[in-house]
């Protein structure tokens, strides 16, 4: 289990706040990463990653997260890839790997097939991805929902993370979403993208987000 968050800027502008905002979220999830911490945030300054490690394929300071591509990409990954020596062997003609870590196979699959990457990987995850190319935060989570995905859009900003408390800070008031309520009181849990919190939606299992 690691936990990954984010904020992005949707008119593309510098956050005054950006790191420490970030680290406060990290630091509400840092339970689910116990083998590191790491921050990133783009040049401009309008997105930021932070990410919260559980290190279990590669342990290598390589591998730590979030992670950064040589074509101006970043990414924050929770979860593991089945196929990736699979994927690491096919995108090895165009990809100089640096570690052996799942999460870079991320990285070359999107540098080679986009946004389609996902229906290469087979596995559970949640991840988000920056492309400064195109200045473009993609978002995705596996089929089943194993890995959780929470997000919010306050005052222009998006903010994501693995868990919803750490998205809580930035509400402007703490409330129950009704209808969610109600679906979890008859079912045990919610069935659609809204949670217990009003304001904030989780992604839904196989589906995935592009915020530009």
């Amino acid at each position: 289990m690691c936990g990954i968050a984010g904020i992005v800027d949707l008119k593309g502008a510098e956050l005054p706040r950006l790191r420490p905002n970030l680290a406060a979220m990290s630091r509400l999830i840092a339970h689910r990463g116990p083998d590191g911490a790491g921050i990133w945030q783009a040049a401009g300054g309008q997105a930021g990653l932070a990410h919260r490690r559980l290190a279990i394929i590669d342990l290598s300071a390589e591998a730590s997260q979030p992670m950064e591509g040589a074509n101006g990409t970043a990414i924050a990954f929770n979860g593991e890839i089945y196929n990736f020596p699979e994927l690491r062997e096919e995108l090895a003609d165009g990809w100089s790997f640096r570690s052996h870590s799942d999460t870079e196979c991320i990285l070359a699959g999107y540098a080679r097939w986009g946004r389609d990457v996902v229906g290469h990987l087979r596995g559970m995850f949640s991840f988000a991805l920056w492309d400064e190319g195109n200045r473009r935060l993609f978002c995705a989570r596996d089929r089943f929902g194993i890995k959780p995905f929470y997000y919010t859009v306050l005052d222009g900003v998006f903010y994501f993370a693995s868990e919803a408390k750490a998205l809580v800070p930035f509400l402007p008031e703490i409330d129950t979403d009704a209808g969610a309520l109600a679906e979890y009181l008859t079912f045990q849990y919610t069935i659609g993208e809204h949670t217990l919190f009003k304001g904030i939606k989780q992604l839904l299992p196989g589906h995935a987000l592009t915020v530009e």
